[in-house]
């Protein structure tokens, strides 16, 4: 029962995300479409309940929530000391735009980290290994796959953060700007260290208490979190919706080339019989 009520939360999820991202928009050259509701709000909730179900299916309830866990609270705690100082991200500050706060950062920001989290972190397992989950290994290699899925990830806010600190979401503020449509080189270097901590302590955790999916993994389901990955990336290829239109060709080789690889991975091991 437990099983089936995740593995609906995540397809549907990934269908309102898609809804959302996608589809709205190409039915906007066809027919006229009234303002979707608090579409940032939605988007991201509908990203983090898949991130949170399919990490529950392919690691486990108790795997996903010790994730999850750990994510919100290095990601809360570095943007915390980060607005309070400048000294991680560079000098910024929230807007109440994406709701209430807890110190300086909005409750909906560790959300937001965790639904990117874990589709990078099933990429950066499929690159580096072949397999979406439980690749266990030395602490070198745990750090590597750490290293691979901070990039994964940054990837994808490059794409996100001159959008969301530009008119009209306006999300945060940088109070110096930057050369990076804005943004200054400082974040993305934050974003690293910030991913990669999260990676390597969720890493060394699942190395002890190993993984425990609630059924076998198969092609299709690991394809899944590629999907949420694509869908982001395809937004930002839709013209009008990046901050601007040079991020369109940035998000296409970015956010493309992991995915791809990552594809490429999954796509040969079908081919050679291997079980996801």
């Amino acid at each position: 029962m437990i099983r089936r009520i995740v593995l609906i939360g995540f397809v549907l999820s990934l269908a309102v995300l898609f809804f959302y991202a996608i589809a709205y928009h190409a039915l906007g050259y066809i027919i006229v479409l009234p303002p979707l509701p608090e579409s940032t709000m939605v988007v991201t909730l509908m990203a983090w309940v898949f991130s949170l179900c399919h990490a529950a299916y392919t690691l486990g309830g108790r795997r996903a929530l010790i994730f999850f866990a750990i994510g919100a609270a290095i990601s809360w705690l570095l943007e915390e000391i980060g607005v309070a100082t400048g000294a991680i991200y560079g000098a910024y500050h929230y807007t109440d735009a994406l709701g209430p706060k807890l110190g300086y950062v909005p409750l909906l920001i560790p959300i937001a980290w965790f639904m990117m989290i874990y589709p990078s972190h099933v990429i950066a397992n499929l690159i580096g290994t072949g397999k979406p989950a439980g690749v266990g290994g030395g602490v070198v290699r745990i750090a590597w796959l750490s290293a691979l899925g901070a990039m994964t990830m940054t990837a994808w806010d490059m794409l996100i953060d001159p959008g969301m600190s530009s008119p009209p979401e306006q999300a945060f503020v940088w109070e110096r700007g930057g050369a990076y449509f804005g943004v200054p080189l400082q974040n993305f270097l934050g974003w690293l260290l910030t991913a990669f901590l999260i990676y390597l302590a969720y890493r060394l955790v699942e190395r002890k208490i190993g993984i425990k999916p609630m059924a076998p993994v198969t092609t299709s389901v690991a394809a899944l979190p590629l999907v949420a990955y694509g869908i982001f990336m395809f937004n930002g290829l839709i013209p009008g919706v990046a901050a601007n239109e040079a991020l369109r060709i940035i998000a296409l080789f970015v956010m493309g080339f992991p995915l791809l690889a990552a594809a490429g991975r999954l796509v040969l091991r079908k081919e050679d019989g291997a079980t996801a």
